[in-house]
């Protein structure tokens, strides 16, 4: 049985430093597939009208009856049902199914919904598992990491109140005192599975969507860390398993619950995506006017960028160039590559060798960084543990939500609009007012080619 392939499903999906494992198969003759279809019910690509969030959850509505019809006229079980960056569904499909589906005039494609793993944890992981009777939870005195205290977020008056990040990775720890009283609405595309401690569908049941949350909004308390946007409400949304599985098709569904989360509320929001793989495909073209290509992923985050979500994603830990990968090299994302120090005295940047970077010409900035915006600290990120206290980790996907957490500090002060122009201006509110290193280094010595600037939210208290 052969997928269809004139588009896609690239590893745009995947949690930062992912590895594939194989496509999912549920049996021998059923396929687990991502449907897209042609979009004449409500198209996204009517950018150029004048849209409220009412207008907006009309044509998500629109959307959803009609996919959920397609699939039933088809009788298919839909898994899930994408209305709001993506108009399609995702299934468990028998090989009639699939060649009748194949063969339909209202289908673009038919997608493999292919499964990735975090490679840091090993084939047999197992979540321990703790009993709540004996299970105490340990708070350290708290100290600031190195993202609020290189960015200048920890001595800002400005703390990201009233924002909300969206945190797509493993879930959120529910119990873990320093983030749960910032937690808000969240969402669980794999469910919960640890059968003693899930206090919720989207609870963390693994540790790296815990310790992203932390970075981006740790309550300035007495206790572990401080985030750099403390008073920021994230969402955790969970689309990857305890055993650290994540399928296509379930991060596609988290960020398309964010951006109707986001358009409930009826005002811009920023996603954080720590996630990454390789993909030297053409992505398209994303601008004011809409998409412009045959990527269809990374057309949905177009269409998220569009709705007024700041998509801010990893870089990749492949010490490549980031425009080979995704969503690290699509154009509508601000795409955050680390550093692990920065020495004011000489101004020089070290970068961790680990990095992905960008070369060439952008069209958001005079440094030749390719299709990365900024770097932030991404080695041996102290940040909240899953259950208890603190745990450190590096990568890419740890210097992402420090620029999550500088997103939400920009616009607490400049609140932006819910279309196309909120990723343009922060990401270049972010580039114009970055701290330029008189030389840059690399950790391991070798010569990546890093042109951007570094974090820095001083601005903001000076303007």
């Amino acid at each position: 049985m052969k997928l269809r392939t004139n588009k896609k499903l690239v590893a745009s999906l995947v949690v930062a430093a992912l590895t594939t494992a194989s496509g999912s198969v549920l049996a021998a003759d059923t396929t687990n597939v991502i449907v897209k279809l042609k979009n004449s019910n409500a198209p996204f690509a009517a950018l150029n009208q004048t849209r409220t969030p009412e207008s907006m959850k009309a044509m998500s509505q629109q959307r959803g009856a009609s996919v959920r019809a397609f699939a039933d006229t088809n009788q298919i079980e839909a898994k899930h049902v994408y209305k709001n960056v993506y108009y399609g569904f995702s299934a468990s499909v028998t090989a009639d199914q699939m060649k009748s589906l194949q063969n339909n005039p209202d289908v673009i494609g038919v997608y493999p919904d292919v499964t990735y793993r975090i490679v840091d944890i090993p084939e047999n992981y197992t979540p321990p598992v703790t009993s709540k009777m004996n299970r105490k939870i340990i708070d350290w005195p708290q100290t600031v990491p190195q993202g609020p205290a290189e960015s200048g977020s920890a001595d800002s008056a400005y703390t990201g109140a009233g924002q909300h990040v969206y945190v797509i990775d493993t879930g959120i720890d529910v119990a873990q005192n320093d983030i749960k009283n910032n937690l808000g609405a969240s969402y669980a595309a794999e469910v919960c599975a640890d059968p003693v401690n899930c206090d919720a569908d989207y609870d963390d049941d693994h540790s790296h969507g815990t310790h992203v949350a932390g970075t981006v909004a740790a309550a300035d308390n007495s206790i572990n860390v401080v985030g750099v946007a403390p008073a920021a409400t994230v969402h955790a949304v969970k689309v990857c398993t305890a055993e650290g599985s994540c399928p296509s098709s379930s991060i596609l569904d988290g960020l398309d619950w964010a951006v109707a989360d986001m358009t409930d509320r009826g005002m811009s929001a920023i996603a954080n995506l720590s996630l990454g793989g390789s993909d030297p495909s053409d992505k398209g073209t994303c601008d004011e006017t809409g998409y412009t290509g045959e990527h269809a992923v990374a057309e949905s985050y177009c269409n998220a960028a569009h709705a007024g979500m700041v998509v801010v994603v990893a870089a990749g830990n492949s010490a490549s160039d980031a425009v080979d990968y995704a969503p690290a090299g699509y154009d509508s994302t601000i795409t955050v590559s680390s550093y692990t120090s920065y020495d004011d005295l000489f101004g020089e940047a070290v970068f961790t060798g680990f990095s992905n970077y960008g070369q060439g010409p952008n069209d958001f900035s005079s440094n030749d960084s390719g299709v990365i915006t900024i770097a932030a600290p991404g080695n041996a990120i102290v940040s909240l543990n899953r259950t208890h206290a603190v745990t450190t980790l590096s990568g890419t996907s740890m210097a992402s939500p420090a620029v999550a957490g500088a997103a939400a500090m920009i616009m607490e002060k400049h609140p932006q609009a819910m279309d196309y122009s909120a990723f343009v201006n922060v990401r270049q509110m972010l580039v114009d007012n970055a701290t330029m290193p008189v030389s840059y280094t690399v950790d391991d010595g070798s010569a990546a080619p890093h042109a951007e600037g570094l974090l820095n939210v001083r601005f903001l208290d000076e303007e």
